[in-house]
């Protein structure tokens, strides 16, 4: 009898007691053997930007993070192994991740989560760890339209280790990593050319006053300002081409000229709301194509009041009034559309990038 209570006792120690222990095991902290901080160096790829939203600050990249540590747990004999490295990909990559020390790298700008997400690890067997993640999501990014549409941006993205404090751990990045990261040549965005791709230190303070590592990627982009000229500027100059026949016109009455330039106006609200719709930000986020629009209203309401104020019927050609008024309407008629072009041009060449 009490050997069978026994065999009973072991039986369910068996079923229950190991599973028990195992899932209380802590996780693995820190690597043990390698100088504090822990660096963990990080290199990537932007393979591609699929959308760039001005108004409201967002972009959606598709980036590869690869991230190198060494862990010496992670050693083991080459010649047993038979071979130096051992790669997993996918669910086997996720398996293993768990069940070792990661760095928990995070991205603070970073939207949701993100889409179709692929993991891939190496280890060596001098105990190094390469992590590579590739996925697409959404980003918080500044974006600046204040030379539109010869804009440049810089989309930063900003690493950080939120798990574990500067001392502890720290993200840096070596020449190999920088000569590896690049953003590829081509991009779904139509209207935006790659330049380059920067990375620069920071440092930010948490909820506990710790210090920790933060390394902030920047992408840089140009827009194809060429394919915007004749959409943005042709129907601008041609609305504004209006005040020409005011000031050059002298024939008709004011009436009629107020009736050109009134329409004028109705087109430059129209062009308006059509550049926003179709260039959001254009218009809203005080561009030069906002400010040279704004800039027109005043422009066609003087040319419409001079030309009232300085019309005289043919009836009295010889006035002295008539005489004066025809001299300043001369001389208004050069000068009006010129001081116009010339503040127009300041406003576009002061948003041409440096």
């Amino acid at each position: 009898m009490r050997s069978l209570l026994a065999a009973l006792l072991i039986v369910f120690v068996a079923l229950c007691g190991a599973p028990a222990s195992a899932a209380s095991s802590p996780p693995e902290g820190l690597p043990e053997g390698v100088e504090l901080p822990v660096k963990v160096r990080i290199g990537l790829r932007v393979l591609d930007i699929t959308e760039i939203r001005e108004v409201i600050g967002r972009a959606r990249l598709y980036i590869e993070v690869t991230q190198r540590w060494t862990d010496p747990r992670r050693r083991f004999d080459p010649l047993d192994a038979g071979t130096s490295r051992i790669d997993r990909v996918g669910a086997e990559a996720r398996q293993y991740i768990a069940g070792i020390w990661t760095p928990g790298l995070a991205i603070d700008n970073q939207l949701g989560e993100p889409r179709a997400k692929a993991d891939a690890v190496s280890v060596y067997s001098d105990g190094s760890v390469v992590l590579v993640e590739r996925y697409e999501a959404d980003f918080r990014v500044g974006v600046d339209m204040a030379a539109f549409p010869f804009d440049r941006q810089r989309l930063s993205l900003s690493f950080s280790l939120p798990r574990y404090a500067k001392q502890d751990a720290m993200l840096v990045t070596t020449e190999t990593d920088r000569l590896f990261s690049r953003i590829e040549p081509k991009l779904s965005v139509i209207d935006w050319r790659p330049l380059d791709l920067t990375f620069f230190y920071d440092e930010a303070a948490g909820w506990n006053a710790r210090a920790y590592s933060r390394l902030n990627a920047t992408v840089g982009i140009e827009r194809l300002s060429e394919r915007y000229l004749l959409r943005l500027f042709i129907p601008i100059v041609s609305t504004l081409a209006v005040s020409l026949f005011v000031l050059w016109i002298p024939g008709t009455a004011p009436k009629d000229h107020g009736s050109l330039v009134f329409s004028a106006l109705l087109a430059l609200a129209a062009i308006s709301f059509t550049y926003e719709a179709s260039f959001p930000g254009s218009i809203s986020l005080n561009t030069p194509i906002a400010k040279i629009i704004s800039l027109g209203y005043f422009y066609l309401v003087v040319v419409v009041l001079i030309d009232a104020l300085l019309w005289k019927p043919r009836s009295d050609p010889a006035s002295r009034y008539h005489v004066l008024a025809m001299g300043l309407r001369s001389h208004c008629r050069w000068a009006l559309p010129s001081i116009m072009v010339i503040v127009c041009l300041a406003l576009v060449l002061r948003g041409l990038p440096g």
